[in-house]
């Protein structure tokens, strides 16, 4: 009735299509998602570190508007590294 090399060929193929979908390749969206998270984890870590300072320091808002600042400039060195690490590869 069934022929049990046939269902083990259609099984490893199904097997070896699901493999290369799931593949871990570099899509355009997680590009996308990677490089946003970077620009914007950079400035609130910044953001956070300036807000402390100013709190500790009671400066407000000197720290929160240098560290901003340098989160951006950060944040954009970050994005600038990713992309040239894309193209590379």
């Amino acid at each position: 009735m069934f022929d049990l090399e046939e269902l083990k060929k259609k099984l490893s193929q199904k097997k070896n299509l699901k493999e290369e979908k799931l593949s871990p390749k570099n899509t355009q969206l997680g590009i996308a998602f990677k490089i946003g998270t970077e620009l914007v984890a950079a400035v609130f870590v910044a953001t956070l570190i300036g807000w402390y300072l100013d709190k500790w320091l009671n400066t407000k808002p000197f720290f929160l508007i240098g560290f901003i600042i340098l989160g951006i400039i950060a944040g954009i060195f970050n994005v600038v590294r990713s992309a040239k690490m894309i193209n590379k590869g």
